[in-house]
Order: structure tokens, then C-alpha cells, then sequence
């Protein structure tokens, strides 16, 4: 699966009528606006899914230092 897939699948599997949106896009922006969406379902993920505080701020500082 590329990238672009993987983004693509993300923000479909979330259920949010932004993705459907997204289709209206320009081929360019909507694979950006797309990835950018799937990194935030990503964060929100984490902190949504993590039960241990630990391991959610380990992937969070893992995140904020991949997106420096």
C-alpha cells in the first residue's frame, strides 16, 4: 500500500463527511488535504485509543518530532 493509499483508506474509515468533501478537490490538493487529515485522526487516535499515559506521550513526541 502506498503512502497515498493509506492516508486515502484513514480518512475514509473515519466516517466524517470531510473526506467526501475532499473528492471535489483538485487531484494535488486533495492528496494533500487528505494526508493532512489522516495525521490528524492519527494524533487523535492515540490519545483516543491509548490507555496508558505513558506509551500516548511516547507516540506523541514520536509524531511531533517525525512532523519537524
Amino acid at each position: 500500500m502506498s503512502p497515498d493509499e493509506y492516508c486515502q483508506q484513514k480518512a475514509a474509515a473515519s466516517g466524517s463527511s470531510f473526506y467526501y468533501s475532499f473528492l471535489f478537490l483538485p487531484q494535488e490538493k486533495r492528496k494533500a488535504i487528505t494526508a493532512l487529515y489522516a495525521f490528524c485522526r492519527e494524533v487523535d487516535d492515540v490519545v483516543d485509543d491509548c490507555t496508558d499515559d505513558h506509551v500516548a506521550r511516547t507516540k506523541l513526541v514520536w509524531w511531533r518530532k517525525e512532523v519537524q
